[in-house]
């Protein structure tokens, strides 16, 4: 599969990843944590963008900080495969919170390659780390969504929930399903990032989703 966007700069959207990496790279590591992988639906969770920030809102069960952010804006699973050596890796995570589907088809990647990229992601995720476990985000939901999109959205989902099943220690999070986020009021003007109160209940799915990995802090 030949690689179709730019990996550290962006033309089309005048974006260089590069720099966002070399920030996260520039914060203290702390190994062992919940970490949170993908797009700018990660990556707008944070007061840069208005929001209550992703560490303070998702919390262990004793109250203690214990998930870090590293989503990268604009980011598609051929990124997140490129950049997990360094935004991964270092972090030693006991838990990856990955979500992959988004952007790819603006760079001319199928469903189904945008998928061959991401379980790479998790492989060398399960690889590393033996005792770790992924977590697989859904694709979320946008307003206005075209019926070719729900369509390639419900397919990419069918994939995660299948290797899910199949795969020890990876689980799968339905947040296209999840009542509470199908609504059109929880997003900005541009009808795909959340707004703050879509991320208040981008926290509450979370805290429940992952309310047995938040017990251990």
């Amino acid at each position: 599969m030949p690689v179709k966007v730019g990996l550290q700069y962006i033309e089309i959207w005048n974006e260089s990843m590069e720099d966002e990496v070399r920030e996260y790279e520039n914060e203290p590591i702390q190994k062992g944590k919940i970490v949170f992988y993908g797009p700018s639906y990660f990556t707008r969770w944070s007061t840069k963008w208005g929001n209550k920030p992703l560490c303070e809102t998702v919390l262990g069960k004793s109250g203690a900080q214990c998930c870090i952010n590293r989503g990268f804006g604009s980011s598609c699973p051929e990124h997140q495969l490129y950049y997990y050596p360094r935004m991964i890796r270092p972090l030693e995570p006991s838990v990856l919170v990955y979500k992959s589907y988004a952007n790819a088809a603006a760079f001319g990647y199928t469903t189904e390659e945008t998928w061959e990229l991401a379980q790479r992601v998790i492989t060398y995720t399960l690889t590393d780390f033996p005792e770790a476990t992924v977590y697989l985000v859904s694709a979320s939901r946008s307003r206005n969504m075209s019926d070719e999109q729900l369509y390639e959205c419900r397919k990419y989902n069918s994939f995660l929930k299948e290797f899910a099943e199949k795969t020890p220690r990876c689980q799968y999070l339905d947040v296209f399903e999840y009542a509470p986020m199908t609504g059109n009021d929880i997003y900005i003007d541009d009808g795909v990032h959340f707004n703050e109160k879509g991320y208040e209940l981008f926290a509450d799915f979370f805290t429940e989703a992952l309310k047995d990995e938040l017990a251990k802090f």
